[in-house]
């Protein structure tokens, strides 16, 4: 559990595209597949969420789901999914940063309202956090729920002003979490790699990476520490976390160093050495491949703005 909770603590979330769905009895709204992880959170009313090729689920007040990327999904206002021959619209939502719309689907009786939208997920040794989803995640929740945290995420999203982002992403994050600490305590994991963590041997290897990233790691190394072949451990970890044990390691490297950067006045080649990089030329590299710029230009336009430095 400690070692989900640095790897939650590391998650970057990103709002995107975000409205208010409110689907009148008899109607459905039908969303086009996206890149992005779906998000809907039901304010009030019931109605079915309905994957195309795939499951049915029930909404009520207060449930709160997260889709799969890359799915194409109807929300009808009906107890029952109706069919193919229901009333629909299909929804391209506007991004939030422009305008929060209602959308309404019908002028009938009140069915069901919804925020909805999507959301990118990111974050050490965690990339594509619902790439491996195969099934909607879903939670009820009792009494109020998650309707505060959802409220105020379409208001301040409706009229962006400072901080808006950043409370936006920090209210989407802490309605995931809760989701999730859900579905642990009833041992359920709901995505793979939480799953491999129950795994000593990869949670070893995952910890010593998180933890000793600075020191000479190498997937033989690595292997020993899970108490497997360099093989089965190759294998394994690409397989639970979706990319190579070197892979992440680069990853936790390059992210500690994004800090030291922006909050230490240290010089470029002592950062490198500080998070396991054999030279500042290799490390300037592996941060413009990461992050799009040189550590020297990430430095000068960063929020806290140390002493200039020479080109890296």
């Amino acid at each position: 559990m400690d070692l989900i909770e640095r790897l939650l603590a590391s998650l970057e979330v990103g709002v995107g595209a975000f409205a208010c769905c409110d689907v009148r009895q008899g109607h459905q709204l039908t969303f086009d597949s996206r890149p992005a992880a779906g998000v809907h959170y039901c304010l009030q009313g019931m109605g079915v969420l309905h994957l195309k090729g795939g499951k049915s689920v029930l909404l009520r007040a207060h449930s709160f789901v997260i889709l799969p990327p890359n799915v194409m999904y109807s929300l009808g206002a009906n107890e029952q999914h109706s069919g193919e021959d229901a009333p629909r619209r299909r929804l391209r939502a506007p991004l939030f940063t422009e305008s929060v719309p209602t959308i309404q689907a019908g002028d009938g009786a009140a069915g069901i309202l919804t925020a909805c939208g999507e959301v990118r997920f990111d974050g050490v040794g965690t990339p594509g956090f619902f790439l491996d989803m195969q099934e909607p995640m879903v939670e009820h929740f009792d009494g109020p729920g998650l309707r505060e945290q959802f409220i105020i995420l379409l208001a301040e999203s409706a009229r962006p002003q400072f901080g808006t982002r950043p409370l936006t992403e920090a209210l989407l994050k802490q309605c995931l979490i809760l989701l999730l600490r859900r579905q642990v305590e009833r041992g359920m994991p709901p995505l793979s790699w939480m799953a491999a963590l129950a795994e000593g041997g990869l949670a070893d290897a995952m910890m010593a990476i998180l933890q000793r990233y600075d020191q000479p790691l190498t997937v033989d190394r690595l292997a020993r520490m899970a108490g497997m072949s360099r093989s089965a451990f190759a294998s394994r970890f690409s397989q639970a976390f979706g990319q190579t044990p070197m892979n992440l390691l680069r990853c936790v490297r390059l992210r500690r160093a994004k800090e030291l950067l922006a909050t230490s006045k240290k010089p470029v080649e002592e950062i490198a050495a500080t998070v396991g990089f054999s030279s500042r030329s290799h490390f300037s590299r592996a941060f413009r491949q990461e992050f799009g710029q040189h550590p020297t230009r990430f430095r000068a336009t960063s929020t806290v703005n140390p002493r200039k430095e020479r080109s890296a």
